[in-house]
């Protein structure tokens, strides 16, 4: 992808050991890195044929997978994330289930989670900073538990300290719609932060827990940027400037969240950093980071991914279909295919190379590898 010189291969290396790598928005999917097992594909194959709804085969998808590594069938995500060379990942739970969003989900997925921090020795779970240094030091992988929308507190705000105490440390306000805090990116009017919503980010402020607005309509990341007293994040995010999709943040907002000390991780998600029917690749990637970065400073600027393992193709278009029909992914019509360069996370170090290859030095390239997001953590949660 990009042709170093072998100097700028070994200092690649290098950055990599000197770094805490951390991916500021790991995608939904409970295991991170699984390949399917023959009995998993058998399996999905039963449920698909029952007419078992997607989000129910998502979890029982995960739960197997999880039996496998405990049992020790299977050695494939250890195996994938030492290829990743990240140390740490925030890491979305509760997106599946029936109803999606559910505080049922939510509970069910954290106890899934802690199953699998209690029986593979290769993980740690992560609620401080200090904790994915210390898995770095111990050449563990660090979890940070994450919700991607406030929907699992419904209009219980109590519910966050109860979040707060099973590990839960960042939380985004809204997914793509509406709920009772505030207006997604792809709903149809953006009112910006309910009452409730505002309740919301005081909340998660006294706690501890990083306000996260990446998918966030306009105002209501407006509104949540100047309302926070701490800073906030757009985890996984880009720049609208160069990709017209609501899901990207203006220079007006990268702006007011750089002047309020926040953070921006640029996804790799192809639709939305390359123009419709293009082909995306890290130069776009590393174009919006430049974008950004002219903008916030290097330093309030990272990498979140907006990746987890590949869905089977079945339960790809399944996914799609459903998406569209609920207005969750309206407009999500960007660049085909996987983004040229990236297509998981054991090809992470292609970051470090686009990241040399523009000049950065190697304090700012460490920054944005992980440094610049452990910050604002430091600051947030401690």
């Amino acid at each position: 992808m990009f042709d170093l010189a072998r100097e700028d291969e070994q200092r690649v290396k290098r950055l990599h050991e000197e770094s805490v790598v951390v991916d500021s928005l790991a995608n939904h999917i409970l295991s991170l890195y699984a390949e399917y097992s023959q009995a998993m594909l058998d399996k999905l194959d039963e449920l698909i044929e029952k007419g078992v709804s997607t989000p129910a085969i998502l979890y029982e998808m995960d739960r197997m997978h999880i039996q496998e590594l405990i049992s020790g069938e299977s050695h494939r995500e250890q195996e994938w994330m030492e290829l990743s060379s990240v140390d740490a990942f925030n890491m979305t739970v509760g997106l599946y289930g029936e109803p999606p969003f559910s505080y049922e989900n939510a509970v069910r997925d954290i106890a899934l989670w802690t199953r699998k921090f209690d029986s593979v020795d290769y993980l740690v779970k992560a609620t401080s900073v200090k904790d994915i240094y210390q898995a770095k030091r111990m050449g563990k992988k660090a979890i940070m538990m994450n919700f991607q929308n406030a929907d699992h507190i419904g209009t219980d705000l109590g519910k966050l300290d109860l979040f707060y105490d099973l590990g839960i440390r960042a939380i985004q306000l809204t997914y793509n719609l509406q709920n009772f805090v505030g207006s997604g990116s792809l709903e149809r009017t953006d009112a910006g932060l309910s009452h409730f919503g505002v309740q919301v980010v005081k909340r998660l402020n006294e706690l501890g827990i990083l306000v996260d607005i990446s998918h966030c309509g306009y105002q209501t990341t407006m509104d949540a940027i100047k309302i926070s007293c701490a800073p906030v994040a757009a985890t996984h995010s880009f720049c609208r400037k160069l990709s017209n999709h609501p899901r990207g943040k203006t220079d007006e907002q990268l702006k007011i969240l750089a002047d309020k000390n926040g953070y921006l991780g640029i996804v790799v998600y192809p639709s939305f950093i390359a123009p419709p029917g293009r082909q995306a690749s890290l130069d776009d990637f590393l174009d919006h980071l430049e974008h950004a970065v002219a903008i916030m400073g290097v330093d309030k600027v990272g990498i979140g991914t907006d990746y987890g393992k590949v869905v089977p193709e079945p339960l790809q278009v399944r996914l799609r279909e459903e998406g569209m029909r609920l207005g969750h992914l309206k407009g999500y019509t960007g660049g085909a295919g996987a983004t040229e360069g990236y297509k998981d996370h054991r090809e992470w170090t292609n970051f470090t190379r686009g990241l040399v290859s523009r000049g950065y030095t190697d304090d700012e390239i460490k920054g944005i590898l992980g440094g610049n997001f452990l910050r604002i953590l430091e600051q947030v949660v401690g």
